[in-house]
């Protein structure tokens, strides 16, 4: 005797619809919580003017990154805490304007890239990748200090001497995650 068995896939999707990706979906940066700085820092005159919103921050030795969203952009601004009134570095990023502009480089693209290196510091360099639901940071300088006083949406990598590059990730808990891996 011969049996013959039958399975079909079925979804909720209909007949002859066209079953869409599955797409993680983050929080886009513009809609972050904003931070809140010291008195007087970073200087005036360096932090972009009209609606800038910086979303993030960290310390390594005496450099501030801050990390600012600016009318479809993405912004790096780098400071010396001992002499606020200049920057160091200050690049910018738009947000990649299609799914299939930019690159794919880490999760919670497309990003579209830029790099700079320090004004005064030849030795210190940045570079921005930006989507629009993230922002990932890779930043060297002379000194091996380690990341230190973070605040708003960031979570940072880097071996323990401070030696490597500080990579720094700014978005949702989840982006954040997914670009960096678990926190240790």
């Amino acid at each position: 005797m011969l049996s013959l068995s039958l399975t079909a896939c079925t979804s909720d999707h209909g007949r002859g619809a066209t079953p869409q990706p599955s797409v993680e979906r983050f929080t886009p940066l513009n809609q972050l919580k904003s931070i809140n700085f010291d008195e007087g820092f970073p200087a005036p005159e360096d932090f972009p003017a009209g609606n800038s919103k910086a979303i993030g921050e960290v310390q390594k030795g005496p450099h501030h990154l801050i990390a600012y969203i600016k009318n479809g952009s993405c912004g790096l601004l780098v400071t010396d805490a001992t002499k606020p009134e200049r920057s160091s570095i200050n690049i910018t990023s738009a947000w990649p304007k299609t799914d299939s502009e930019g690159t794919e480089r880490y999760p919670a693209g497309p990003y579209s890239f830029t790099s700079g290196a320090g004004a005064n510091e030849p030795e210190t360099w940045a570079s921005l990748y930006c989507s629009k639901t993230a922002m990932v940071i890779t930043y060297s300088s002379q000194g091996h200090d380690a990341a230190s006083h973070q605040q708003g949406n960031t979570s940072t990598k880097e071996d323990r001497q401070g030696s490597s590059p500080l990579t720094v990730a700014i978005g949702s808990p989840e982006a954040r995650e997914k670009i960096l891996g678990p926190a240790t």
